[in-house]
């Protein structure tokens, strides 16, 4: 692999890694890239297919013609699931945090310093956390129910 494939295949990862972030780039993508994707996967398996049946055309260049658009959508997944897992991993803490707190105070901070993209409210029966994690998906936690709910964009 040459250095302008490497360059072009870090910048896809890179796009992969935050379009899930960014609800309008989202949106189009959804909308109007997903029947050109879909038709450029099947225009690249056939050319990597034929150039695999035939010795003059270069398979390198097939191989990574149909590697970009996978390895695009698995870095959109990656990055879902690895933001997902940190974020609850980070809150999971916090709330160990607001229960200690809870015992030695007797009511619920009203404020907490958060990492970036978690939002805090507390009430006098609990609290909840709320944060974003891509593709248009919303989640939250209730302290009094103690689990996670995935709304999605039309929830």
């Amino acid at each position: 692999m040459n250095r302008n494939q490497k360059i072009a295949l870090l910048i896809i990862i890179i796009l992969g890694v935050f379009v899930p972030f960014i609800d309008s780039v989202l949106i189009f993508e959804m909308f109007f890239l997903l029947i050109p994707f879909a038709i450029i996967f099947v225009v690249t398996l056939i050319y990597l297919i034929i150039s695999l049946l035939n010795k003059k055309l270069s398979t390198r260049k097939a191989m990574f013609a149909f590697s970009i658009l996978p390895i695009f959508v698995i870095s959109q997944l990656t990055s879902d699931f690895l933001f997902d897992r940190f974020q609850r991993f980070r809150i999971k803490r916090v709330i160990t945090e607001i229960e200690k707190s809870k015992d030695k105070t007797g009511e619920f901070p009203k404020t907490i310093d958060l990492p970036m993209g978690i939002e805090y409210t507390a009430g006098e029966n609990g609290y909840g956390f709320k944060y974003s994690r891509g593709f248009l998906e919303t989640v939250r936690y209730n302290s009094t129910d103690k689990e996670f709910v995935v709304y999605g964009w039309n929830d």
